[in-house]
């Protein structure tokens, strides 16, 4: 990513074998291992950026600056600025990038 601002580092989990039901709000990065039912957001105004591991799975709106997907969603995505989905992603909803 050349003439972009360096990616916020990882400083979340939600690991494998959890659950969470509810919604997130986070700023940096978070990676989500896990099972989320809910929206997942960044914060506005602050640096985000989601990943969503192969095994993982959300069931509610995402949104953040980069969001990486390699897992499931279920609902609809919004990159601000950049969205990557990787070979075994899988988005049953609107997808919408910068």
């Amino acid at each position: 990513m050349l003439g972009k601002k360096k990616m916020p580092l990882i400083k979340s989990l939600i690991a494998s074998g959890t659950t969470i039901g509810g919604d997130i709000s986070f700023e940096d990065g978070l990676r989500i291992d896990g099972v989320v039912t809910g929206d997942v957001k960044g914060r506005e105004g602050k640096p985000s950026v989601l990943v969503v591991s192969e095994n993982a799975r959300i069931e509610g709106a995402v949104s953040a600056d980069h969001v990486i997907v390699n897992g499931t969603v279920l609902g609809p995505v919004e990159a601000k600025q950049l969205i990557e989905l990787q070979p075994k992603a899988r988005v049953e909803g609107n997808v919408e990038y910068k």
